[in-house]
């Protein structure tokens, strides 16, 4: 537990590729501004071999830059936690498994203060684990080579109501125009 009144949440997602490519993306620091919800900067500070740091700056009020400290485990887990001397303690634990061959469930655990949660600004979505997946499974579906087999990215349909098209899981009623 980081603290007194710290939160912890967690939530898990299957996805159809291979766990290296999560992994690869999590490692990335430096990426997670283009993906990771509410994050308005992420810099490199230093790397190893299975070890970084890193800076994420959220876009939230009050901002906060957080230096994190980073453990891999290729490329089963990924741990982030924010390093001593921080006022606020946030911890990110990725874990990725492979159910079958070309499918990854990765689960994210996200630990932070309780305050993070009554803070106005956008700290409350930064505790979401649930949309920091489904950014995630955005940033696998623009990395990974082709899509998973069985995968359907659109579909346009034909039913009572007229045309419908799923995008990404999500339904749109189709209308003509004019």
């Amino acid at each position: 537990m980081l603290g007194r009144l710290s939160v912890r949440r967690k939530a898990v997602l299957t996805l159809g590729c291979e766990p290296a490519v999560i992994y690869d993306i999590l490692a990335d620091y430096g990426s997670y501004v283009e993906w990771m919800p509410k994050v308005m900067s992420s810099t490199v500070i230093g790397r190893e071999t299975n070890f970084a740091v890193a800076e994420l700056e959220f876009a939230a009020k009050p901002a906060y830059k957080f230096t994190l400290e980073c453990m891999h485990a290729p490329p089963q887990m990924v741990i982030s936690r924010s390093m001593s001397g921080h006022p606020l303690t946030l911890k990110l634990e990725w874990k990725i498994t492979s159910p079958s061959p070309g499918a990854s469930k990765v689960e994210l655990m996200v630990e932070g203060p309780a305050k993070f949660l009554a803070m106005v600004g956008g700290y409350a979505t930064v505790m979401n684990p649930g949309a920091t997946l489904k950014a995630l499974k955005q940033q696998v579906s623009t990395q990974a080579p082709t899509l998973p087999a069985g995968e359907v990215l659109i579909d346009i349909s034909e039913g009572e109501d007229g045309l419908v098209c799923t995008y990404l899981g999500k339904k749109y009623k189709m209308e003509a125009m004019g």
